[in-house]
């Protein structure tokens, strides 16, 4: 299990060992979500300003906990490197806003557990934006 190139080590993020269900959404279908064009963020963070990535990153965590993208042990899905997710764990020193390639429009989804929900950082134009979304019904 590894997760994506990008997302190693500068994420700070920690793989767990453990099976993603069957009921969780494609990496495509989770990216489909994202980059739609009627898509709001629930927040944005301007670029430019001083500490912006380190603003993107708690507003992240925030509305990541909040949508309950997170689990009680700290874990949540992100792209993998041979497969569509791949467990990880948050630690101390991730940052996701470390993934993203500037001027690239990039962007780290991570879905909860159960596939139920997301909460994505992504690189719009000048702004850093946190998208949330639930999707309506489990994939049978």
């Amino acid at each position: 299990m590894e997760v994506a190139p990008q997302l190693r080590p500068r994420a700070g993020l920690e793989v767990v060992a453990g099976d993603v269900g069957e009921a969780v959404p494609s990496y495509a279908q989770a990216f489909q979500v994202v980059v739609n064009i009627e898509v709001k963020p629930v927040a944005t963070v301007p670029r430019r300003t001083p500490g912006a990535s380190e603003e993107a990153d708690r507003l992240w965590l925030e509305h990541a906990r909040t949508a309950a993208v997170i689990d009680d042990e700290g874990c949540f899905l992100v792209r993998g490197a041979d497969r569509d997710w791949v467990r990880v764990r948050r630690t101390a020193h991730t940052a996701l806003s470390a993934a993203l390639v500037p001027g690239a429009g990039s962007m780290v989804i991570a879905m909860s557990p159960d596939g139920r929900r997301l909460c994505a950082l992504t690189e719009e134009d000048d702004d850093y934006w946190i998208v949330v979304h639930h999707f309506e019904d489990p994939l049978m």
